[in-house]
């Protein structure tokens, strides 16, 4: 696993942190994501994602191949039900009808996160969506920021880590407004005379030195 030292040490960032990783598509985002939700913050830890493109399912097992030892992962779907499957609920998955319904994502990931916090014997749990991209496609950009503002309020209230992912390009403007409630935004780009993935990091408490390109 990348260990994002020393530009992105999540291991040293602060608990109640929210990340918001940026980048063209197809340049690794998810798999990066992946990797700061399940940097290693102790024993007993938990994750709850929001998927936006991919069925549970695929979520549950891209996810425990990065991190086969996680504990405990939540996932709120919004993809099985708009493509017409109807698909089980369980108390680690829950179905939304489509990333447009912001009530049903956040009353799901409202509920793993409580039931989370509410947990002794968790050490650490971190909060994931993939991608944000989906939610702009049917909903403006006031009522996203509204809708994140709101979430990560609650990921830094609990002392979880927050993860989110944002396609670009977006117009100036509205990154502007989805950056606000973040406390850190790591930038991804791909090489195009090389093909290689880099990254630099941006406001977190980790972020050392210059903000410099670092491949991964």
């Amino acid at each position: 696993m990348t260990d994002l030292a020393p530009d992105l040490d999540t291991s040293t960032v602060r608990d109640g942190s929210n990340v918001l990783i940026v980048g063209p598509p197809m340049t690794g985002k998810r798999e990066l994501l992946y990797e700061v939700l399940a940097a290693d913050r102790g024993d007993d830890r938990a994750t709850a994602f929001v998927t936006t493109r991919k069925a549970a399912e695929t979520v549950e097992r891209e996810y425990r191949d990065v991190h086969p030892d996680v504990d405990t992962l939540a996932v709120v779907d919004c993809v099985t039900r708009q493509r017409g499957f109807g698909g089980d609920e369980s108390a680690t998955r829950r179905l939304v009808s489509s990333a447009g319904d912001l009530t049903g994502i956040g009353i799901g990931l409202t509920d793993f996160m409580r039931r989370f916090h509410q947990d002794e014997s968790l050490s650490s749990t971190s909060v994931g969506m993939h991608t944000l991209s989906t939610l702009l496609m049917y909903a403006d950009v006031r009522r996203v920021y509204q809708f994140l503002h709101v979430l990560t309020g609650r990921v830094e209230s609990s002392g979880f880590l927050g993860g989110f992912v944002l396609d670009t390009p977006v117009p100036q403007d509205s990154l502007g407004i989805i950056k606000q409630p973040f406390d850190g935004v790591v930038e991804v780009r791909e090489v195009e005379a090389t093909g290689a993935r880099e990254y630099r990091v941006r406001g977190l408490p980790s972020d050392a030195g210059p903000r410099a390109w670092t491949e991964f």
